[in-house]
């Protein structure tokens, strides 16, 4: 019997298992990210009371008329919202308040490829701890209907 072969084969397998680690192998996949509606980038709250709340959208693929805003439904309704440029400008709008929410009317359309920043004042924060849940429907020039795009998460202050 010839065990020339099996040894052979043995010892290129051990070679090969040895040098795997050493081998460099190029990235197989890269993800493309490409946004053809607004999203929600960024939420949190200002100022050591924690009772104003703002929420970032980036706004993409089409201008952006107005957004509505969920409230949970142990939150006050008197809240005030200011809409933000990305340079700290104040973007005229109108707001509506109702039972489900708050919506936000741009006077003007927020063209695409920019941010926009909505802040809601007036938060009734005796709920202390916790989180909140916003959810985000947005309208877009073009568009038919509301466009849900996303939910914002503030944690709300501990008591202390």
């Amino acid at each position: 019997m010839n065990i020339r072969p099996l040894v052979s084969s043995l010892s290129a397998l051990a070679i090969s298992v040895a040098l795997l680690p050493l081998a460099n192998f190029p990235a197989q996949a890269q993800m493309v990210m490409r946004f053809t509606t607004p999203f929600v980038t960024d939420s949190g709250f200002v100022g050591a009371a924690g009772n104003m709340h703002y929420v970032t959208l980036a706004v993409t693929g089409f201008s952006l008329e107005s957004a509505t805003i969920s409230l949970p439904i142990d939150m006050g309704r008197s809240i005030d919202v200011k809409a933000f440029d990305p340079n700290g400008r104040e973007i005229p709008t109108t707001t509506k308040v109702s039972p489900g929410g708050v919506t936000i009317d741009f006077n003007q359309p927020v063209e695409a490829n920019t941010y926009v920043r909505l802040q809601l004042s007036g938060i009734d924060m005796s709920r202390m701890g916790g989180r909140v849940l916003y959810r985000v429907t947005t309208k877009l020039e073009g568009v038919d209907g509301d466009i849900p795009i996303g939910s914002a998460m503030v944690r709300l202050k501990e008591q202390g």
